[in-house]
């Protein structure tokens, strides 16, 4: 007998979809995946209404480590699995589909609306520019992934979704934020000064749902629905996103048309390249050594190779690139076959 993961879509019963309520009416056995993410109490009620004693709460232990006992259950009869959001998009039951292959059990997919792709509607920013996804947990361990996460995706344009902990009533904004900003403090990118731009969404999908854009320091006094929330930080905005940040979330008009998002690695980059060339214009070779030449021809080749990363958006192999040539430059300085000196802007 199959495995059915059944999409519950955004957690509201406005995004249930037919074809999920379909499959479920047909399980000998179901499950309700409780720990993943956000169901609406509406929804919650609707579920035990339609399903009775069929419908089983599944906490973490149920579904991950009694997972050996779920698939041995599914060889006598069928089991749905009703996931929030999308059945495979951020949980780990792609677990419970491999182990039902291993022991030859068909596994299928009814797939729902999830918050990954609803956000970007909801905040008017356009699909396609959305870098690597992060998350900030309730009790704050590795926010610095998530502010480091944030700033790969500046350094290429990209926009930064952060999901916030749902468990145990969820994360808030204004909390997630209080924890970026001690980061900001230790790395100094200017990702998330009082000033920064962010989007801030809660309850997407509900009655509740709350679409907003502005300075960092507003956003931690906004009147806020209860969790899920979450945070986006913009990269580089199309026309049509900045009109959409203004237009339909009320952001300020000033901070849309000046907004440069912070890449931080890539002004060092650019400042590190100029020093470069400016010592390879003026740097004097103390020996007359062909191999003296020869290193020189290889930290231009570096120079150059760092221009053209930097160039295709490949910020950190332009770091590594320009790094070698200033090492080549300190090493024949150290040992006096050149003399020049670093330019101090």
């Amino acid at each position: 007998m199959p495995i059915h993961l059944i999409g519950l879509g955004l957690g509201t019963t406005e995004y249930l979809t037919l074809g999920a309520l379909e499959v479920a009416e047909r399980m000998d056995e179901l499950l309700l995946d409780t720990y993943t993410s956000w169901i609406h109490p509406d929804l919650m009620e609707y579920l035990e209404e339609r399903f009775g004693e069929k419908l089983v709460k599944a906490d973490r232990r149920m579904l991950e480590e009694g997972i050996e006992k779920l698939v041995e259950r599914a060889e006598e009869k069928e089991i749905g699995i009703l996931v929030p959001g999308d059945p495979l998009i951020a949980t780990t039951h792609i677990s419970i589909v491999l182990e039902a292959r291993r022991r030859g059990i068909p596994a299928y997919l009814t797939y729902g609306v999830s918050i990954i792709s609803a956000s970007g509607s909801a905040s008017g920013l356009q699909a396609y520019k959305f870098g690597r996804i992060t998350t900030v947990p309730r009790d704050g361990v590795g926010v610095e992934t998530c502010y480091r996460v944030v700033a790969e995706n500046l350094e290429k344009g990209l926009h930064s979704l952060i999901l916030l902990d749902t468990a145990d009533g969820g994360l808030r904004i204004p909390d997630a934020l209080k924890m970026l900003m001690r980061v900001e403090d230790e790395f100094g990118y200017g990702i998330f000064d009082r000033e920064s731009l962010v989007i801030c969404l809660a309850r997407i999908g509900s009655s509740e749902e709350l679409r907003w854009a502005g300075r960092v320091s507003d956003a931690l006094k906004l009147d806020y629905p209860p969790p899920p929330h979450l945070i986006i930080v913009p990269g580089e905005l199309h026309f049509a996103e900045a009109e959409a940040l203004k237009e339909i979330l009320g952001a300020d008009e000033d901070l849309i048309e000046s907004y440069r998002p912070p890449r931080y690695e890539r002004d060092r980059v650019r400042s590190y390249i100029l020093k470069v060339e400016r010592v390879l214009e003026e740097i004097r070779i103390m020996v007359g050594l062909e191999k003296v030449v020869d290193v020189i021809e290889i930290v231009k080749s570096y120079l150059e190779d760092s221009k053209k990363f930097l160039e295709n958006g490949e910020v950190f192999n332009a770091v590594a690139a320009i790094s070698y040539a200033e090492g080549l430059l300190d090493s024949l300085r150290n040992v006096g076959y050149v003399d020049f000196e670093w330019p101090r802007t």
